[in-house]
């Protein structure tokens, strides 16, 4: 036998074995093709679902510029109770399966795991808006953990509000009646006005070409523009009372005509003197923006929405309902994480860029300017029908909570919060706070890092997802 036959009895067989081995040790669902997947769920601070809401699971094909394709449901919308950790039917009932989910595919056929929030009733969107997704892997690359979109962002987010209330255009009253999600000063202004120009004179001298110096002034093409030459000076106060004075005031210019048609430069001075009035001074309200990383989320489905949540609103009858709590491992109406709870709610209202105005205004004068911020002042058309403001400070200690909450677009009711906090912060606790000059109540951040499995008793919610294909 050949020499190189004998080689290869010596190879086939190691090549065999190796091929053998290599197949043994892949992961099961390269090698077999799959019809049906059990998603187990273990979720980390999901909240009870909204009265009038449910959850639902989907996969999807892939995120093209922030829009989900190729969305398919998977098993039955579901809903959850956070105290129990139950996971119920959309009637509210033991799901048979607790937290087992059936899909009848093959999941890694998908690139997404995604949970949206729907209607109980099935009207609205038909994909509701995305409040948890991951990316589909199988287990022996990294475990399917689904979070909020672009929670990482919302961790670093900071955010201020102020409690002026500039719609009653009154400097001195109402404080402690507004919430504007933005940093407040108070500023003063001095001007003075031009107010006669008592004479005029002009001088023309001739130059020749060889005398003329880029000292002598502007050159220009034609006579005319003498006309066009003229000092002005504009000044503009910045703020929410912006005040725009153009003041012009003339001086000596002097400026060459280039040609004067005589061969030689025209040189001309012109003097305009001024005379101007005594100072005047003001002071205005300054409203400004140092808020960061608040994404723009509608494309997922979801708005920001200020509340504040207080006893006085509750004491005076002009609330619109009661404080749904967020998932919080621990928590209680006694802690003093959110300030408040046994009281009411206020919106200030729906927004999607802390650098934009919110939706609307429906508790101020309208006929009055608000800053260009989200916020609001709570002086008119308040719940109840009363026409009082709400002083939210009255002096004798915080009497609750400012926080900002996402807001899904099929939301059910609009008199309570959705259980997701992005930022928090107590009342002032004086009334000397909200009469300063200078307003900045730094807010906390509510959605912390992402952390499976560590114990995080607040924070938005997350979800993990265990497969098993067959």
């Amino acid at each position: 036998m050949l020499r190189r036959h004998k080689r290869l009895l010596v190879v086939f067989p190691l090549l065999m074995i190796a091929v053998a081995w290599w197949g043994c040790t892949q992961p099961e669902d390269i090698l077999t093709e799959k019809s049906t997947t059990l998603i187990h769920l273990y979720a980390e601070r999901l909240p009870t679902t909204p009265q009038g809401m449910t959850y639902q699971l989907w996969v999807a094909d892939t995120i093209i510029d922030d829009s989900i394709h190729g969305s398919i449901a998977v098993d039955e919308p579901f809903t959850y109770n956070f105290e129990t950790n139950k996971y119920l039917d959309a009637a509210g009932l033991a799901r048979p399966d607790s937290n087992q989910f059936r899909f009848n595919d093959d999941i890694l056929k998908y690139n997404l795991l995604f949970m949206s929030v729907q209607r109980q009733d099935g009207s609205g969107p038909v994909v509701g808006p995305v409040m948890l997704l991951d990316t589909i892997t199988p287990a022996w690359i990294s475990e399917i953990d689904m979070v909020f979109p672009y929670s990482d962002s919302l961790w670093y987010s900071a955010v201020e509000f102020n409690m002026e209330t500039p719609s009653d255009g009154d400097r001195t009253a109402n404080d402690g009646a507004g919430i504007w999600f933005s940093v407040y000063s108070e500023k003063d202004w001095v001007i003075q006005d031009t107010t006669d120009l008592p004479e005029n004179r002009i001088v023309i001298e001739y130059l020749t070409v060889d005398s003329f110096t880029t000292d002598e002034g502007p050159c220009v093409t034609s006579i005319e523009d003498i006309q066009n030459i003229r000092l002005v000076d504009t000044i503009r106060i910045f703020g929410f009372d912006t005040i725009d004075v153009q003041v012009i005031r003339f001086d000596q210019v002097t400026f060459t005509v280039c040609d004067s048609g005589q061969g030689n430069l025209q040189k001309t001075n012109v003097t305009l003197p001024y005379v101007v009035g005594p100072e005047r001074e003001g002071r205005y309200d300054n409203f400004s923006q140092v808020a960061i990383n608040l994404p723009d989320l509608r494309r997922f489905g979801w708005y920001y929405q200020g509340w504040v949540l207080s006893s006085v609103i509750e004491d005076m009858g002009v609330g619109l309902g009661e404080f749904t709590p967020p998932a919080y491992i621990g928590f209680n109406e006694h802690d003093s994480i959110i300030r408040g709870t046994e009281g009411q709610l206020l919106s200030t209202g729906l927004f999607y860029d802390l650098y934009e105005p919110d939706s609307g205004n429906p508790h101020v004068d309208i006929s009055q300017r608000v800053p260009p911020y989200p916020g609001e002042d709570f002086l008119k058309q308040l719940p109840g029908q009363q026409d009082v403001a709400v002083n939210l400070v009255p002096g004798n200690g915080p009497t609750g909570s400012v926080f900002i909450a996402m807001h899904p677009v099929n939301a059910y009711t609009d008199t309570t919060n959705f259980p997701l906090i992005v930022q928090l912060r107590d009342l002032p606790s004086d009334t000397a706070e909200v009469q300063a000059r200078n307003q900045q109540f730094t807010m906390r951040g509510m959605v912390y890092e992402n952390s499976f499995g560590i114990g995080v008793g607040t924070g938005f919610p997350q979800v993990r997802a265990k497969i098993q294909r067959f």
